[in-house]
């Protein structure tokens, strides 16, 4: 079975990168970003029209690629959670996690035996239809190599944030400008000061409780910044801004090139 290099990098305190999949679903993209040399690609559920099918035909191409695929799930019903891992993602970006009852519920959901209950199932995508004879060894491979990073999108969230980081079974943190700053009343407005103390608390609560913390960044700039501060949790732009920047830029040098006026 797949190992997961994810928490591999991260037991060696180092960061992992990698983009989303929110447009995309056509299974050569996955085998197009593994080849860039990307650690992960998330792969959006909760803010796209991508079916369970769609997800569990990308996360088998990723496997086999050598990317691992990350599922923000659509919903917090334990289906939600277990069919994605079911179809071979080897994480899950959990949305709005606010209490450490919630997220302990959640890695019930998502561990087997004995750290959980999740579905026993033993041979499909998930264990590259490979069967151990040992079910509780392959139980244990499976629940070590599952990573599970919780999103932190409220002012709830925040204030529990210390209780959060201490439930077994967490491996990172990202914070959700978007949620956040609207939750905060600053939609939207990342250079607030109280965005901005919202990031130095995550910063602070994850580096004293030993977890990676990070968030997206879409430019090296920003991601060299954040790199010297130790962020070890980088989705790095998505596949619509890498697309619209790109065409965009190209579009406007190519009919300047041109000498083409624009009409209003």
């Amino acid at each position: 079975m797949k190992q997961n290099p994810l928490k591999q990098l991260w037991t060696q305190n180092k960061p992992v990168f990698g983009t989303w999949a929110t447009m995309v679903h056509h299974p050569r993209f996955m085998k197009l970003l593994a080849t860039t040399g990307l650690d992960f690609v998330l792969i959006e559920m909760e803010h796209s029209d991508f079916s369970i099918a769609d997800v569990a035909t990308l996360c088998l191409v990723a496997r086999e690629a050598g990317i691992v695929p990350v599922v923000r799930p659509a919903g917090s019903d334990s289906h939600d959670y277990t069919r994605p891992l079911d179809a071979g993602a080897m994480g899950l970006l959990l949305p709005n996690i606010e209490t450490p009852e919630q997220l302990e519920q959640i890695l019930r959901y998502t561990k087997y035996y004995p750290d959980g209950q999740r579905i026993l199932n033993m041979r499909g995508p998930h264990t590259d239809y490979i069967k151990l004879s040992s079910p509780l060894s392959q139980a244990a491979e499976i629940n070590t190599n599952t990573a599970t990073v919780a999103m932190m999108e409220t002012r709830v969230g925040l204030d529990n944030l210390d209780r959060v980081c201490q439930v077994r079974g967490l491996d990172a943190i990202m914070i959700g400008p978007d949620d956040l700053t609207q939750d905060l009343g600053i939609p939207g407005d990342m250079q607030h000061p109280l965005y901005q103390e919202a990031v130095e608390h995550v910063i602070a609560t994850c580096s004293q409780h030993g977890i990676p913390w990070g968030f997206s960044c879409q430019d090296l700039n920003a991601a060299e910044r954040w790199i010297a501060r130790g962020i070890r949790w980088m989705p790095f732009s998505n596949d619509v801004n890498a697309l619209f920047n790109t065409f965009n830029t190209a579009a406007a040098g190519l009919k300047r090139l041109a000498a083409r006026e624009e009409t209003a």
